[in-house]
């Protein structure tokens, strides 16, 4: 009941959230790193043994990863530069925190003046901090933890602080294979902002249950996100088609295209292997970004890791659309 109620309060909490470009500080809602880009979002179940687990789901940070550095670089789209870096430190008692930033530099830019001559040059990059901390319930074998983070942005002259707090539940039954994630990401506000406009921040909530085969080394991912949002299709102009009078047919989206706008699936191949694969398919990212008789794969994403004795290295790819892909670099090191 306990549980349930949490998640009632996580859900209550969300009631004007908003999604897409209506949000500043965007850059938040980017994957922490190449594992959950690999398998198409925030996963919120990955190993407890791994830090990639718990840049998702602060509710994952134990002493079973304490000691551990993962440093994270993503070569984004139109030489924008993006990464994250984190470590686990140990307190007392078995106690753990976990230390993250996450950065994204937009590169510089012409200033011109009205006449479309350059009178200089402008930049933009914003940075999160954050920490998080868990607490282990062992009678119900459930897992609470928190993440707060402190933003710093800065677009040309303009600049904006805020704070936000990330509230994750992990869970796994006795003797089961299966683990259940619920994350509330980017609950908070701005302290100051850019033009004396207040914006919001893209709050996101997402539930995610995963199951390891019993007679096959793969674990499989599904993932339900933007919960506090049903509403994430559109008519997309591009891709309305007129009658045999000339007019516009209006197509409203069906309850199966709403539905799988919020899942994303995945599945990881030899999970905790020296070698493993990773693929994950994100519904969402292919109904926005795929077009029409064009081939571009989007929304699909793969990736793999090489686990030596004291360090990981993963790479992911992802299909965006026809226009443009991305790669994913991290390495991982572990005591």
């Amino acid at each position: 009941m306990r549980l349930i109620a949490i998640c009632a309060f996580l859900c209550c909490s969300s009631i004007s959230a908003q999604i897409g470009g209506s949000n500043t500080y965007q850059f938040l809602e980017l994957s922490p790193s190449p594992r959950h880009m690999a398998l198409g979002t925030w996963v919120s179940t990955l190993s407890p043994n791994s830090i990639h687990s718990a840049l998702a789901n602060p509710a994952m940070v134990s002493d079973s990863i304490q000691g551990q550095v993962v440093l994270n670089y993503q070569p984004y789209f139109a030489g924008i530069n993006r990464g994250t870096a984190a470590a686990v430190f140990g307190l007392k008692e078995g106690r753990s925190i976990l230390l993250d930033t996450r950065f994204i530099h937009y590169g510089t830019f012409d200033e011109t003046n009205t006449f479309g001559e350059k009178i200089g040059e402008f930049s933009g990059n914003e940075v999160a901090l954050g920490v998080a901390y868990a607490h282990h319930f062992p009678s119900k074998n459930l897992f609470v933890g928190a993440r707060l983070n402190l933003i710093s942005s800065t677009l040309a002259e303009y600049n904006s602080t805020g704070f936000t707090a990330d509230l994750g539940l992990y869970h796994t039954p006795p003797s089961s294979r299966y683990r259940f994630g619920l994350v509330a990401r980017n609950i908070g506000s701005q302290l100051s902002t850019y033009d004396s406009v207040k914006e919001n921040i893209p709050f996101s909530l997402s539930f995610g249950i995963s199951n390891e085969l019993q007679y096959l080394p793969l674990r499989w991912h599904l993932s339900i996100d933007h919960l506090q949002n049903w509403n994430l299709s559109y008519v997309n102009p591009n891709q309305q088609q007129t009658n045999f009078e000339g007019e516009l047919i209006d197509e409203k989206p069906n309850f199966l295209d709403e539905l799988f706008r919020h899942l994303v699936f995945g599945a990881e191949l030899f999970p905790d292997r020296a070698f493993s694969i990773q693929i994950g398919y994100n519904f969402l990212r292919s109904a926005e970004l795929s077009i029409t008789e064009v081939r571009s794969f989007s929304g699909l994403s793969f990736g793999f890791g090489i686990n030596l004795r004291k360090f990981r290295f993963n790479y992911s790819h992802a299909r965006f659309s026809a226009a443009g892909n991305t790669n994913f670099l991290g390495l991982t090191f572990a005591p």
